[in-house]
């Protein structure tokens, strides 16, 4: 996996999908089998004779709930983490609730605040953290408080976190750090703090306040990259998310890719790869991918789910980008699709992998975004044996 993440060709196409979710979805209902009760990521990935899809943490596991006191900004804490990220130096009120989470930080000029929710309902369906349901912004006239808040996060570096995950998943993988889930300030703002509505009222109106807003969150941003760069991991995290019609190219061109190209070149010279979190409508932005300059797409959701075929990303993207994902959520599911056209795209798939040319992606293949709850087990196996050396 590594060696494709780097760019090398022609070795064996692994099978790397992602089960956490899975997992917690069936825990909450009951339903787990027996066999696999207690098992974390990486021992699912020897259970299924799978590569190991270890990317950011393993979320199976339990954590505090005090690590989601900042989630309503859009970063929370984990044990797996290379980091921390707090709050120093302002009053911070946190409460739970059977539903959920609420947050409130006092500034000089007043509350900032946010709820998230987190229901058994939304366990069951294999949702590892909770949806914001208030958010911290709903217009420009917010943000000089908000970034107050962002003005005062510290990063904490988090020894022996990391290596600790990265142990755990041992040969069955690569432990990927997290770095961050968005690509810069700016998405932070569409993708975290504000309504997506309200976003794009306040993109086209008041853009002036959005872009000093972003000004003021870039060290932040900057104290995440050098605690992730000075990190012993191989791979990070940085940005992810990505859609056709969300961020949309030129706002993926302008507000994105610039702080892609930052971050690449500060891990690269760090001797790291960059993978970045590409799910969703890739119709549009992998042209933009490639002037990003990340190293790795991952869960690369193809058709029938999306408007274009696995192999032509591959041809889109080029050999600068390994493709990790490749196998649409939906060919496990036989609601959706017959046993024939699962069979069928199996066949096409395994010809597809096989390609090693030089102008294609390398491949990881993995299930984009994740398996789901509902998933055959047959099915799944059938692709893990196809893909076994």
């Amino acid at each position: 996996m590594l060696a494709a993440m780097r760019g090398t060709r022609g070795g064996r196409t692994v099978f790397a999908p992602r089960m956490d979710l899975w997992a917690i979805a069936l825990r909450a209902r009951g339903t787990l089998p027996a066999e696999y009760d207690g098992t974390n990521t990486a021992e699912l990935a020897d259970a299924f004779g799978v590569g190991c899809h270890a990317v950011r943490a393993d979320y199976t596991l339990p954590r505090d709930p005090g690590d989601l006191v900042l989630r309503g900004l859009g970063f929370d804490n984990h044990p797996d983490y290379p980091f921390r990220v707090e709050i120093e130096g302002l009053e911070v009120r946190f409460e739970t609730t059977e539903e959920g989470f609420s947050t409130t930080v006092t500034t000089s000029s007043g509350p900032v605040d946010w709820s998230l929710a987190y229901t058994a309902g939304m366990a069951r369906a294999g949702v590892s953290l909770p949806f914001v349901e208030s958010y911290p912004a709903y217009d420009a006239g917010d943000l000089d408080r908000l970034a107050e808040v962002f003005e005062h996060l510290v990063v904490r570096p988090a020894p022996g976190s990391w290596e600790r995950f990265s142990e755990r998943v041992g040969k069955r993988g690569v432990a990927v750090a997290n770095g961050c889930i968005v690509g810069s300030p700016m998405h932070l703002l569409l993708h975290e703090l504000m309504p997506i509505d309200r976003f794009f009222y306040a993109y086209h109106d008041e853009y002036d306040r959005l872009a000093a807003f972003a000004e003021r969150v870039e060290p932040f941003f900057e104290r995440m990259l050098a605690a992730v760069a000075a990190s012993p991991a191989e791979v990070v995290l940085w940005g992810g998310n990505y859609d056709r019609d969300v961020t949309w190219p030129p706002f993926f061109d302008s507000e994105i890719a610039p702080w892609l190209r930052r971050v690449g070149a500060v891990l690269g010279e760090a001797g790291k790869v960059l993978l970045c979190h590409t799910d969703g409508e890739n119709e549009g932005l992998t042209e933009g991918y490639v002037r990003a300059g990340f190293d790795v797409a991952e869960s690369v959701c193809p058709a029938p789910m999306t408007g274009v075929a696995l192999g032509s990303l591959r041809e889109r993207m080029g050999p600068a980008i390994c493709i990790w994902g490749g196998v649409p959520s939906v060919m496990l599911l036989r609601d959706s699709v017959s046993d024939a056209d699962f069979d069928s795209w199996l066949a096409r798939l395994t010809v597809e992998s096989a390609r090693t040319d030089d102008d294609l992606s390398p491949l990881i293949l993995g299930v984009s975004d994740n398996v789901p709850p509902d998933a055959d087990l047959d099915r799944l196996r059938a692709i893990a044996d196809a893909f076994r050396p």
